[in-house]
């Protein structure tokens, strides 16, 4: 192994650094300043965890402090847009504006140029700038697709909802708890409270930062380079970004519990879901108050404190909660706010665009995010990877960025498309042109270049609609249903389920026309198909993987083995809302039994998972197969079974 690149600190992409690294000591740890303080608190702070007693014998500490050590001294910083040069590959590190240091990794290869994302936001934060386009050369893009089935809520909206919200508990002399995840949410959160506090928007009450958060902020103004300039100015002004008069620290256990016995204050801290940290013992204290409230600000685990919190807005009757050890009865007031840092669908869309990649994989997210977001993509090469997946493609290797004119006509029809009196919604083609939110003027300066290609107009009520200027040909129709089917995707997404090689495209050209043929080896058989005719090479291709022309046996509705029971379309919106996989977990936890397991099958257009739970005395009950056309719905039937 030559260099193991880091992206960013969160403990879902550096929790098992030090395992890694004992295993390949002699090989270097590239990330940024910022990252690695960050990454040596959370590591610290999981020393300290796996030190605790536990009365799980499983519960085996996964490292201790020699391999800890020994991953901090392997580590080699790289800045943003620096360069790092590895045998035949020049490493470029670019912003990502996901948290402090975060980073996107661009490898230039002899075989082409690739970009990882890792984590990332392309709106702008409190904390961290938006996100600029990468001006690399790019081949293949390898990007995350957390929120590829959301459009975020307005992050200004949200921010002052959260301050009405707190600011009318401490009206009330209530106590306000937000839990967040330490790294970047935990700033952001501190940041809008000061915010805040300076408007009048809400009461001067004692602000408290408690658990990790604390060691967190101590690190960002050692990496003022790495802030938001706003945040950087304020700073030389004002002193700490985060910690001041109104906003203190919690330094023990005995503060603590007169912070709990006190008047109205605000609380933030670590763990965001509850699951430990001093927020799960602010949660047992303020849960049974109806005057205290508790706002939730990040993603929550299904089978978290959180979520069981969040999910009882539903339940009728009597409400109560297990958190830090207790069951409680839950009378305080619980909302949840979208201060997400990481891109959403139409965010995600916008920047590939921009891009143009010649092959897309999505990493990082759950199988609806990743076809939500393929499908946004049209007819682009996106492949939905998987641990361990290999992409092999053939191409000319790009030396410069793929610039894309003003005046491109052919993209701007494509994005524009071929049904008239469509309506358009400015910003968002503007995002989706450019690759992240532009100025007015800039928007403004698209839709007349659009109108004068006579692509656009607006109608007598100022609504911008699409103005074909020609009539489609039946090529053009043929390729504008193709595109929207996306056959393409379709085809690559079932070979990345069944982790067999993506079909190989035999083109040609014939009488006049391009000609493809499409070659797949399924289980050892070979599927043939065409060959195609076409006026063209992209529609050849697009009608040669359309699912009539690949089979039935490939695309069609998913079979239905003898046992397996199907979870149809009613079942899935009625298991969403009764979380039966976090019920069963909460009733194992009460009970003090392991937690329950699953087991995961990857059909054609559906998944199929059973459950396993283990009671005292050696007892065993396994579900029935449950077959969705999710991962997550086929757990929940499951799961209902067994309770």
């Amino acid at each position: 192994l030559d260099a193991i690149l880091v992206t960013h600190a969160h403990s879902d992409h550096t929790g098992g650094l030090p395992v890694v690294a004992e295993a390949f000591a002699s090989t270097p740890i590239y990330m940024t300043p910022p990252t690695r303080s960050l990454v040596e608190i959370l590591q610290r702070d999981a020393l300290k965890l796996m030190s605790l007693p536990s009365d799980r014998e499983a519960d085996v500490p996964l490292y201790g402090e020699r391999q800890v050590e020994a991953m901090l001294g392997q580590v080699r910083p790289v800045h943003h847009h620096e360069s790092i040069e590895l045998g035949d590959i020049r490493v470029t590190y670019l912003p990502a504006s996901h948290i402090l240091g975060a980073s996107m990794v661009h490898l230039e290869t002899p075989g082409g140029n690739v970009l990882f994302t890792g984590d990332y936001s392309v709106a702008g934060q409190r904390t961290v700038a938006s996100l600029g386009r990468p001006e690399l050369p790019v081949d293949l893009v390898i990007t995350e697709s957390t929120y590829g089935n959301r459009i975020h809520a307005d992050r200004k909206l949200a921010e002052e909802r959260l301050l009405h919200s707190v600011g009318q508990s401490l009206e009330q002399g209530g106590r306000v708890l937000i839990p967040a995840f330490a790294i970047g949410r935990a700033q952001e959160v501190l940041l809008i409270l000061r915010d805040g506090l300076r408007r009048g928007r809400i009461p001067h009450v004692p602000i408290f930062v408690d658990g990790m958060v604390r060691s967190v902020c101590g690190a960002y103004p050692q990496h003022e380079r790495y802030l938001e300039p706003a945040l950087r100015r304020q700073m030389r002004t004002l002193g700490h970004p985060f910690f001041g008069d109104d906003v203190k620290a919690v330094r023990d256990l005995s503060e603590r519990r007169q912070i709990v016995s006190g008047g109205a204050c605000v609380i933030v801290s670590s763990s965001g879901m509850l699951s430990g940290g001093p927020s799960a013992f602010y949660a047992s204290e303020f849960a049974g108050n109806e005057r205290d409230a508790i706002l939730i600000t990040g993603y929550q685990d299904e089978e978290s404190p959180g979520r069981a919190l969040l999910d009882l807005a539903s339940q009728q009757g009597p409400r109560t909660l297990t958190v830090a050890g207790r069951t409680v009865d839950v009378r305080c007031r619980f909302e949840s706010y979208s201060l997400s840092g990481h891109a959403d669908r139409m965010q995600m869309v916008g920047l590939l665009e921009a891009m143009n990649p010649r092959v897309v994989g999505l990493v990082h997210g759950d199988r609806d995010a990743k076809e939500a977001l393929a499908r946004s993509l049209g007819d682009r090469d996106v492949v939905l990877c998987d641990d361990g997946i290999q992409l092999e493609r053939t191409f000319v290797t790009r030396t410069r960025r793929a610039v894309r004119p003003g005046a491109d006509r052919g993209r701007a029809e494509e994005l524009v498309g071929l049904e008239p009196d469509r309506a358009l919604d400015a910003p968002e083609l503007a995002r989706a042109w450019f690759g992240r939110d532009v100025a007015d003027e800039r928007r403004e300066g698209l839709v007349r270049e659009l109108t004068a290609l006579g692509l656009v107009a607006l109608d007598d009520a100022g609504v911008l609609r699409a103005r074909p200027s020609r009539p489609a040909t039946p090529e053009q129709l043929a390729e504008e249903r193709l595109r929207q089917q996306n056959p393409k995707g379709k085809v690559h997404e079932w070979c990345t389920r069944r982790r067999v090689k993506p079909p190989q495209l035999f083109e040609s050209r014939s009488g006049g026309h391009d000609q493809a043929e499409l070659v797949l080896v399924v289980d050892g058989q070979t599927l043939r198909g065409g060959p195609v005719l076409a006026a063209s090479r992209k529609l050849a291709e697009r009608l040669e993987l359309a699912p009539e022309v690949v089979g039935g046996q490939l695309l069609g509705e998913p079979a239905v083995e003898p046992g397996v029971r199907v979870v149809d379309a009613a079942d899935s919106e009625r298991l969403r809302g009764s979380n039966f996989k976090g019920k069963l977990l909460e009733l194992s936890m009460k009970h003090k039994t392991p937690r329950p397991t699953y087991e995961s099958l990857t059909r054609p257009g559906a998944m199929r998972s059973r459950g396993l739970l283990r009671l005292h005395g050696g007892v065993r009950h396994l579900s029935s197969w449950y077959q969705a056309t999710s991962g997550r719905d086929a757990e929940h039937a499951a799961s209902e079974e067994l309770l």
